[in-house]
């Protein structure tokens, strides 16, 4: 059965892109970029699970992997095709006082650089499982607010190429554009998404179709590649070295088909246990993952944090190794298939849908009706619709309520208030 599922997976991923390629303007929509996701991180996984499935992913484990991949690649379709609701739409169409708005950009751009300055200043502290710990992962934090500045005033550059929002339009941008040079994957989607958008949003510009293609193709080499180099990437594209790029390259995509360190094995392990031992965390981890983001435990101190938490990944992590003899990679995650699964079954495999609505609402009340609270949220919530599916759905809600957080501050200060 693993071929035929492995066979559904692939034609849903088809059929995901070409919805977009056919309307050209769809590349900034969820189902698109989406398929873009399954295409380049989740199936040359499947293709080298498939051929070497390694420690404890057995036919019935690899099966349930692949059909659950197959069933959160078609919700994010699925969930796009819903009617959108009136009244949310409305509620969503806040009029924006664009003076007001440019003073919030500055805001969080100063907040922005402040923390940046104050983590230049600090000597970061590394935990057991190689994540930032200490006053670091605080400043970190506020750091991203500078992404929704960037946002804020390149999109008030294009409609308006002022001295003032050009040059802020560079200068909140810069500390993403230097995550993009040192090679870091999630920044330098982000700071093409945003750009990208920004572009389709004032100008409705969109790359040519050849251009879209080529670059999907090029997406599934590009990642295995950012991995492997991180920054050394733009050293040998600035040099030319295209010898060296294609023998990276091979090497990081042949050790990817190897099947040595697959992200999609975790998940296969982890929907096996949940399958054999009705081992369900019924959204507590999605919990976890909020309380982990936004309860300081240097503030409120870690037992008290703890105490917050359900912590059911530890049994996980006990099962994993009785069950399989199976520890999960450090720096690896067990993708948003697995993390939905592990929740709710079958059922999570549908929070793809949910979220494919709420970008639907988004993207309709930011094109159709030009309003700018939606524009910036949906620029602001496409690295964490991708990062849900290479993380985590709980990775998705810790970026997703920091996004909802701080424009929503920003909205809140820059509407418009009528007097009657």
């Amino acid at each position: 059965m693993a071929e035929v599922y492995k066979n559904i997976l692939v034609l849903v991923c088809l059929g995901l892109l070409v919805w977009g390629v056919i309307r050209i303007e769809r590349i900034y929509q969820y189902p698109f970029f989406m398929g873009c996701m399954f295409l380049s991180f989740i199936l040359p996984q499947a293709f080298a699970l498939i051929e070497n499935p390694g420690t404890g992913v057995s036919p019935t484990a690899l099966d349930n992997v692949l059909l659950v991949s197959s069933i959160c690649a078609a919700s994010c379709w699925l969930g796009y095709q819903m009617k959108p609701n009136i009244k949310l739409l409305k509620s969503l169409n806040i009029v924006i006082d664009e003076r007001k708005l440019f003073i919030a950009g500055t805001m969080l751009m100063a907040e922005a650089w402040f923390f940046n300055y104050l983590l230049s200043r600090t000597t970061v502290q590394i935990a057991e499982n190689y994540n930032w710990t200490g006053p670091a992962t605080i400043y970190l934090f506020f750091i991203q607010a500078g992404n929704i500045a960037f946002g804020i005033f390149l999109l008030q550059a294009l409609k308006r190429p002022r001295f003032l929002n050009i040059i802020f339009t560079v200068i909140s941008g810069w500390p993403l554009f230097n995550s993009v040079l040192i090679g870091r994957r999630q920044p330098t989607m982000t700071f093409a998404i945003i750009i990208g958008i920004s572009l389709f949003l004032i100008y409705r510009y969109v790359p040519p179709r050849w251009l879209i293609i080529t670059g999907m193709l090029l997406l599934t080499f590009l990642i295995p590649l950012f991995g492997e180099l991180r920054g050394g990437v733009w050293n040998l594209i600035f040099s030319g070295n295209w010898q060296g790029i294609l023998y990276v390259t091979e090497r990081a995509f042949s050790s990817q088909q190897k099947g040595d360190f697959l992200e999609l094995r975790n998940a296969a392990l982890i929907i096996d246990i949940a399958n054999n031992k009705s081992l369900y965390g019924f959204g507590t981890g999605w919990w976890d993952s909020i309380v982990f983001q936004f309860v300081p435990g240097q503030i409120v101190g870690f037992e008290f944090k703890k105490s917050l938490q359900f912590n059911l990944w530890d049994t996980y992590v006990i099962q994993l190794k009785n069950l399989y003899g199976y520890t999960r990679p450090n720096g690896s995650t067990i993708t948003g298939i697995g993390d939905c699964f592990m929740e709710f079954g079958y059922l999570g495999c549908f929070i793809y849908a949910l979220i494919a609505y709420i970008f639907k609402h988004l993207w309709i009340c930011g094109v159709n009706y030009k309003n700018t609270f939606c524009q910036i949220l949906y620029m602001g919530l496409i690295s964490p619709a991708m990062i849900c599916l290479t993380h985590g759905v709980g990775t998705f809600l810790q970026q997703g309520i920091f996004q909802l957080i701080f424009i929503g501050l920003v909205v809140y200060y820059s509407r418009v208030k009528y007097k009657f």
